[in-house]
């Protein structure tokens, strides 16, 4: 009765083209799982996975689900997200087989202390759950574990300007909050959106000098290479 009554006072519209009367539309949904690979030599994959490109109504979609609190989009989300488990497990069976049998732990990218007051919870974990699941029904240990923590930034990452200037802003700030939890661990990590790669480069950076071992980066959406400045 309560979404009933929000849909009168708010009508719902397709969040990536404003389709009415649907969260998605058929067309928006399609694009949301056009897998594609970036380079990120520092994991053992040597590259990061997203669900699809980061441009037209797929970027409305997230910055929606993101930064306007459209919770709704976690389920379908979340299912792209899980839809790369398949292919996934099969990337990362090589890089497992001589390691010891230890869990695979699902890590988010931290986000700012701000970026958390402001959104009221940690928007990636409905999608670290969707993915923990899709592995396990693969065959996979794993579970989501929040290991990382970053600490106080001026801006956003996503308006840094450029690879050079969002390394040297994040240069440092992301670290394990306990390190004794990840030793040994294989790890992926999930984050909403790719850009330059500054964020996942330091996410391993720090998860490595914690004794684990960053397998691959996971995100909803990537830029493609070449276009990181657009």
């Amino acid at each position: 009765m309560a979404s009933s009554a929000l849909d009168l006072l708010a009508p719902r519209s397709c969040a990536g083209c404003d389709r009415p009367d649907l969260l998605l539309c058929p067309t928006c949904r399609s694009l949301l799982f056009r897998p594609l690979s970036v380079p990120a030599p520092a994991y053992a994959m040597g590259l990061a996975l997203a669900c699809a490109p980061y441009r037209g109504p797929v970027r409305r979609i997230i910055l929606a689900w993101k930064d306007h609190d459209n919770r709704p989009l976690d389920a379908p989300l979340g299912q792209v997200m899980a839809d790369l488990a398949p292919v996934l497990a099969r990337l990362i069976d090589p890089l497992l087989r001589s390691k010891p049998a230890k869990a695979i732990l699902v890590v988010p990218a931290p986000s700012s202390s701000a970026s958390l007051r402001r959104r009221g919870r940690v928007h990636l974990q409905p999608i670290l759950l969707s993915l923990v699941q899709a592995l396990q029904q693969q065959g996979l240990t794993a579970r989501a574990e929040p290991a990382l923590i970053m600490n106080s930034i001026s801006t956003k990452s996503v308006q840094a300007g450029g690879r050079r200037n969002r390394s040297r802003r994040l240069a440092g700030r992301i670290a394990v909050a306990d390190p004794l939890r990840l030793a040994g661990h294989p790890v992926l990590v999930v984050d909403d959106i790719i850009t330059t790669g500054s964020t996942i480069r330091q996410c391993a950076r720090a998860l490595e000098t914690a004794g684990a071992l960053p397998l691959a980066a996971l995100a909803l959406a990537a830029v493609s290479p070449g276009h990181e400045d657009l």
